[in-house]
């Protein structure tokens, strides 16, 4: 989910394109839990490690309030950004007389269980979505006993658990809520990838979806766009092997940063649009609220020019990468941390750089398999997504195997009405948002809720921003609808308790 690249859902700043989708949160100070298990599925690894999280109590109401758990991501989650969603925090959390508590994903930032090195890598057994649904479970039960908040559901001091998330962490509120329903009474999941790593979405309808957008914005701006980048991909594809440094120049790359894996024109031609992808689908999640002022429609008005497709595509990275005093940029920035480092990696729709990145790869490496390709309709060079070249790189990179189905098999979520007891998760899409063709987009019980925003990109309901006058119509009522959905389900909740304290609003 990404999404991705270093996407910390929600909040992050990408270094990978210079484009935010939101902006930050609420800034706050870290919070250190040092007995953080180690290895939640071995009871007797009595190992422990230093989590970093976030708080923010200064609308709690005291013992029976609700506590909303913001998970973490695909991310690091630094000060400066602290509580991630004014949504919740500002917002919800002050209707409702809630805490907040927000734990940072193990291996991602300061949180990080054990040091990965040559010799030492389980990260196949520890960087997994189950075990950082641990650790935020750990998290809730450490700070319901801080909070004298009772685990009697009967008592008038519980405190209903609320998890919320968007993009990956969506998936992981819709998840904490199905595993650990013992603990979690209510999922908030905004643009949760759910159908992705359910194996149900299509392998071309990520970047097709990202094209119809696109169009929309700027009728002509698919044809525009494509007729450019297959002019390209000829030009490339039509040199030598000898050509790729002078070819990357004439991109904008700096000379010499041309990764050394890259010995081909044709693996050349591969990244350079893979680039360009990432950096779309960025700009496609950022698509909100829709105006002439975005970079999408930005991208859509310099395609549209009379420049030459050269000149249209060098500017176009120009303007979403970071550059050296040279103006120029170096192509190896594009790179995760990690041995065996490529552009292209286990997500399509970017990785990431850095050491966030090379977590992330090895998460769609293994479980969280994402099949997104580039088909012939869309607006980019055609490029087939296959599991045999996924198996090759995941194996090159981490010497793992990418088990798409493990997950979806023991946990039951393609089909959550049949296979599985959930209730009380409510689901949220942008429509614009090329995530959205793998959301859940229709009511599946009266308790498994789809809100859709015909206007809304990645997770809009839940930016940095938090709700603002800049907001559509469909994104302001939303808001009231999901305060009001919550609420009813708090009540929900408190009908099952003895003179339980409820929220009144």
């Amino acid at each position: 989910l990404g999404h991705h690249a270093i996407m910390f859902a929600h909040v992050v700043f990408y270094l990978l394109c210079l484009v935010t989708f939101s902006s930050a949160g609420i800034p706050a100070p870290p919070l250190y839990f040092e007995d953080q298990v180690v290895d939640h599925d071995k009871p007797n690894d009595m190992r422990r490690w230093k989590h970093r999280y976030y708080i923010w109590e200064y609308h709690f109401q005291g013992p029976g309030f609700p506590i909303f758990v913001i998970m973490g991501g695909e991310g690091n989650i630094e000060p400066q950004t602290g509580i991630m969603y004014p949504f919740v925090a500002e917002h919800l959390a002050r209707d409702l007389g809630a805490f907040v508590l927000q734990p940072e994903h193990r291996f991602y930032g300061e949180s990080l269980p054990v040091k990965v090195n040559e010799t030492y890598d389980p990260r196949e057994q520890l960087l997994t979505s189950k075990q950082a649904l641990q650790d935020a479970m750990r998290l809730v039960r450490l700070y319901q006993k801080r909070l004298q908040c009772s685990l009697d559901r009967t008592s008038q001091t519980y405190c209903p658990v609320i998890t919320v998330g968007g993009s990956y962490p969506g998936f992981l509120s819709a998840m904490a809520r199905l595993l650990f329903p013992d603990i979690v009474d209510i999922a908030y999941a905004g643009s949760a990838p759910m159908k992705f790593y359910a194996q149900l979405t299509d392998v071309d309808a990520y970047y097709d979806h990202i094209t119809d957008v696109a169009e929309s914005t700027s009728p002509g701006c698919a044809k525009d766009v494509r007729t450019s980048l297959y002019s390209v991909n000829k030009q490339i594809l039509d040199s030598d092997n000898e050509d790729i440094n002078a070819l990357a120049i004439k991109f904008g790359f700096c000379s010499g940063s041309v990764p050394a894996y890259i010995e081909t024109i044709e693996t050349f031609a591969d990244e350079l649009f893979m680039i360009f992808g990432y950096c779309t689908a960025n700009d496609n999640m950022a698509y909100y609220p829709p105006s002439q002022t975005s970079r999408l429609h930005q991208m859509c008005r310099l395609f549209s020019t009379s420049k030459s497709p050269e000149e249209k595509v060098k500017e176009f990275f120009l303007d979403r990468l970071p550059t050296t005093g040279n103006n120029c940029i170096q192509m190896t920035s594009q790179l995760p941390t990690g041995p065996n480092a490529t552009i292209s990696g286990g997500d399509w729709s970017g990785d990431g750089w850095g050491t966030s990145a090379e977590s992330w790869d090895f998460q769609t490496c293994t479980l969280l398999v994402e099949k997104i390709g580039f088909s012939e309709y869309s607006m980019y060079p055609n490029r087939n997504w296959t599991l045999s070249w996924m198996e090759r790189h995941c194996w090159s990179r981490f010497g793992v195997v990418p088990q798409p189905h493990k997950l979806v098999d023991e946990w039951g979520f393609d089909d959550l009405v049949a296979k599985t007891n959930a209730s009380r998760i409510l689901f949220t899409n942008g429509l614009k948002d090329g995530w959205s063709v793998s959301g859940i987009k229709e009511d599946l019980s009266p308790s498994l809720l789809a809100l859709n925003f015909p206007n809304g990109a990645h997770h809009s309901d839940l930016s940095g921003t938090g709700p603002s006058p800049n907001d559509t119509p469909d994104i302001q009522a939303g808001f009231r609808t999901i305060r009001n959905i919550l609420l009813s389900w708090l009540f929900e909740v408190r009908s099952k308790s003895r003179n339980g304290n409820v929220v009144e609003l």
